[in-house]
């Protein structure tokens, strides 16, 4: 079963217009009778991407919308944009960092009805498979009006796509190119895309190594989810027991500490041992949770994993992406401390276009933004851009053990090439990486 979504689980652009309908600023709910630009706080991150099995490209164009009144701007483009991913993953097997869209040019005019109009400029970081062809030209096509997805999502639901998740759901599935597919112009917008290749894609980079090493301990936390039964024998479970029995073979002087189950933590185990990393004994500590749902954990979830995250320099989730649900939750319960690097891995279907900026802006706040203005400077990603599948912890592993070889220290190229490339898998966030073999 792929680790995409849980059929129950909400539109995540009916979900990020809900809570910003939960704030009304006074200013914003007088009116928008006259056209206003926004601030440059719109603007998202700059991403930087290696992949092997993908091409960046940055997806330039302009667009409107129209929006509750008061809807921040934001949070009603990145709702738009979400049919983008529908329709770059069923069309040409690619997909786009909506969460981190950058955006600009914003003007907000009153559209009558307690709305208002939405124009904006955007450049969309984008994945291409290497496979196809770089394209000359696209055109994104997406919905008007964000106060009526769910009219739109019944209504071309079947015409233009089928959904897999729900019809509230349909932005993952939605494909304008499918045959017979015809959107009207009242419904959509239609927006020519300036395709270039991006400044930003990365090679040869390498994971901070030597920062991991600085303290001669390997922290590690692995959070598996349920995919299919909270039995012993759900790929979650299984996966987390082969992660532990495989890293726990490489330690010496092993102690494994079996957690007490609750309502949220369906299983934990905490594992300790040694390892010679450079004819030196580093100190491994891996902490594993298995969890049915992340996104519906509770305290008692937070007590194990929010301390073990502030000290991780290597943090898996492996699991359903849950439409975003799940990775936007890991990002919200993760604890972040100023100047401490670590490694994030996302095996979840197509986690590549759900993170937000919430890991980003943690960083940001911890190390400032003078020192780290993008919440990259000790933060890297890996996520698939696609669908994903389980491959028993095999690429989790494969991160741990490469920080054990600085000795022989791998590229992220290196890496990514044991890499299932059916997910497309990327990495971001290490263009201003600094290590470098001695």
């Amino acid at each position: 079963m792929p680790r995409s979504a849980l059929p129950s689980l909400p539109s995540l652009a009916r979900r990020a217009l809900a809570l910003a309908l939960a704030a009304c600023p006074a200013a914003l709910a007088a009116g928008c009778s006259a056209e206003t630009a926004t601030a440059p706080s719109e603007d998202g991150a700059d991403v930087a991407i290696t992949s092997n099995d993908g091409k960046l490209f940055d997806f330039s164009f302009e667009s409107e919308l129209i929006a509750p009144r008061e809807t921040p701007a934001r949070t009603a483009i990145v709702a738009q944009l979400q049919y983008v991913q529908g329709a770059l993953t069923t069309d040409v097997s690619g997909n786009a960092q909506i969460g981190l869209v950058s955006v600009t040019n914003v003007v907000e005019s009153d559209a009558g009805g307690g709305n208002k109009r939405v124009r904006y400029a955007a450049v969309l970081p984008v994945i291409w498979p290497k496979t196809r062809a770089t394209p000359s030209a696209y055109t994104l096509v997406v919905p008007r009006d964000t106060t009526a997805l769910s009219a739109f999502n019944r209504k071309y639901d079947g015409r233009c796509g089928k959904n897999e998740y729900g019809v509230d759901t349909f932005w993952h599935d939605f494909n304008p190119k499918a045959s017979g597919c015809t959107v009207d112009a009242t419904d959509a917008v239609k927006s020519e895309v300036k395709i270039t290749r991006s400044a930003k894609e990365t090679t040869g980079k390498y994971p901070e190594y030597d920062q991991v090493l600085a303290d001669d301990a390997i922290d590690v936390v692995a959070v598996f989810g349920i995919i299919s039964s909270n039995t012993p024998n759900d790929e979650g479970a299984r996966e987390m027991e082969n992660v532990l029995a495989e890293t726990e073979r490489g330690l010496t002087g092993v102690v494994r500490k079996e957690g007490e189950a609750s309502r949220s933590v369906i299983r934990s185990t905490l594992l300790t041992g040694t390892v010679d990393v450079g004819g030196r004994a580093r100190k491994v500590t891996l902490t594993a949770m298995l969890t049915e749902e992340l996104a519906a954990a509770g305290p008692d979830f937070d007590a194990l994993y929010g301390p073990a995250s502030e000290k991780a320099d290597l943090i898996v989730y492996s699991g359903h992406s849950g439409l975003g649900r799940n990775i936007d939750s890991l990002a919200a319960r993760t604890k972040v401390v100023a100047g401490k690097y670590q490694l994030v891995y996302l095996n979840g279907c197509q986690s590549f276009a759900y993170l937000g900026r919430g890991f980003h802006d943690k960083k940001i706040a911890a190390n400032g933004a003078a020192k780290d203005p993008d919440g990259t400077k000790y933060l890297d990603f890996v996520a698939n851009a696609l669908p994903a599948y389980g491959d028993n912890g095999a690429t989790g592993l494969l991160l741990y053990r490469a920080l054990l070889k600085q000795d022989a220290p791998q590229t992220y190229n290196d890496l990514l090439k044991s890499f299932p490339r059916v997910h497309l898998a990327a990495v971001f966030g290490e263009d201003d990486n600094t290590f470098r073999p001695r």
